[in-house]
């Protein structure tokens, strides 16, 4: 069965250095507009597995490829600062003036990239399960299962080694993405694990997987060289209000991550979500109704 929402709009638009970024569109038209940025690893095609959040919320939804996943360009070298430019051009192209933002997982950064960057147009974001900058007074591995710490190593080590680590996930998720989902949720919490057991989940799992790695371990590769590194902005630029769900069983963000990052942000709420883990869908329409006040 199909599990992109019925009514997604799906468009690509040239960035001002050439290249192509692509991007998905849920809700009404005439919702406030919201730039999602998505996990890692992850696509335009993920989503909340109950469309109807976008329609009951009134959010207009704008998901996009991060640079070398799905069908937008690399970028070789990105950082985590570099989004904030991509998502000005888009902004641009729809025609969104202001708006927030909203990043989950690995797309936290990115979210925060924007707030810090774009001031003048983010009024607010939110960030769930974030991981935090790799700084010398921080334990960027502490807590997390060992195939996120094996695979932050081989970032660690450079780019060869992160891309001959991911290198079989991706042959996985190209021809066994059903295997590879039950190894994933192996190491998880049972409440991640029942989640990833309902079967609108798996397949929005699975689709969003694959059409991130259209084009191999590049995105993927790319944001994990990015989260090692210095980010390219300042915590302390984040201006706008930022509410952090943190889920309490998380072992692939561990909740050290939010809690650090909201130490650093000059204007933000952090939400523990007691008895959760990584997936926090049920908190996507507060965190919606939020974002759009």
């Amino acid at each position: 069965m199909s599990v992109i929402p019925a009514k997604t709009r799906e468009g690509t638009t040239q960035l001002p250095d050439g290249r192509t970024l692509a991007y998905a569109d849920r809700g009404p038209t005439d919702g406030t507009p919201l730039i999602f940025h998505h996990g890692t690893s992850g696509s335009r095609a993920g989503h909340h597995p109950d469309p109807r959040v976008y329609e009951d919320t009134g959010v207009r939804a704008v998901t996009y490829d991060r640079a070398g996943y799905g069908l937008s360009d690399g970028l070789e070298g990105r950082d985590v600062a570099a989004v904030a430019s991509d998502i000005s051009a888009l902004a641009d192209e729809l025609g969104f003036d202001r708006f927030p933002v909203m990043g989950v997982s690995g797309g936290g950064p990115h979210a925060l990239a924007c707030a810090a960057l774009l001031t003048d147009r983010v009024t607010r974001a939110v960030v769930m399960v974030t991981p935090a900058p790799n700084d010398d007074d921080f334990d960027f591995l502490a807590g997390m299962t060992q195939s996120n710490v094996n695979e932050f190593n081989a970032a660690l080590a450079g780019p060869d080694a992160i891309a001959a680590y991911l290198t079989p996930y991706v042959e996985m998720l190209q021809t066994k993405p059903e295997a590879l989902l039950d190894e994933l949720a192996a190491e998880l919490p049972p409440p991640d694990q029942a989640t990833m057991a309902r079967p609108e989940v798996r397949d929005m799992l699975v689709t969003n997987w694959r059409e991130a790695t259209r084009q191999g371990s590049v995105g993927w590769m790319d944001d994990d060289l990015a989260f090692t590194r210095p980010w390219g902005f300042d915590l302390g630029d984040v201006s706008a209000e930022v509410r952090i769900w943190q889920g309490e069983l998380d072992v692939l963000a561990p909740q050290a991550h939010g809690r650090y990052v909201a130490e650093q942000l000059p204007n933000a709420t952090f939400e523990l979500v007691e008895g959760k883990g990584h997936m926090l869908y049920d908190a996507w329409p507060e965190a919606f109704a939020w974002a759009a006040l």
